[in-house]
């Protein structure tokens, strides 16, 4: 039995967070291409519930999926932007790229959490690098292109030691938008 009260919280979501969004898509923000095939597969499915009788639990499970992610990732957002911009969501336009690292960062870990037996020496190291970029942002210091590198090599060598193949929930949502005929 599918749990509909999600879709509602979906759309009053999207509707609180609608200048964001909004903003972000208007100016092609690095932010907005992250979250794209995301947005596309869950409006795609959250119109599908509406329409489509045989709406099936796998698509249920895709659409909860996206919304989770969206939700966190632009939690985050909004979270930096209140602390450190006062709201203002044009200073977006100057640290995109420094969010994203933020926002890989964050992915890194969650998918070192849902590895079995992962190391909690690689979950540290990610935590106090996310502490450092975080940081970064709420002074407003610029990221130097070092910390984009340590951040590709540490975790090449994370999950090349655990065995397991990272695949970014962005890359999934393409290839399902992709299986929709949505792109």
């Amino acid at each position: 039995m599918r749990d509909e009260l999600i879709y509602n919280q979906y759309a009053n979501w999207k509707l609180e967070h609608s200048d964001l969004i909004k903003y972000l898509r208007e100016k092609d923000s690095d932010l907005i291409l992250r979250f794209k095939h995301i947005f596309e597969v869950t409006d795609y499915l959250y119109d599908q519930l509406i329409d489509d009788p045989n709406y099936s639990e796998e698509q249920d499970q895709i659409f909860q999926t996206g919304f989770y992610y969206l939700f966190d990732q632009i939690e985050k957002i909004t979270e930096l932007l209140k602390e450190v911009y006062q709201n203002d969501i044009k200073a977006l336009k100057n640290i995109s790229k420094d969010v994203n690292l933020l926002l890989s960062t964050i992915d890194f870990e969650n998918e070192l959490l849902s590895a079995e037996n992962y190391d909690v020496n690689h979950m540290n190291k990610l935590l106090d690098f996310e502490t450092d970029v975080m940081d970064k942002l709420k002074h407003q210091q610029s990221i130097p292109n070092e910390m984009y590198v340590k951040l590709d090599e540490m975790t090449y060598k994370m999950f090349q030691e655990m065995n397991v193949d990272f695949y970014p929930i962005q890359e999934i949502f393409f290839e399902i938008a992709d299986e929709l005929g949505i792109i």
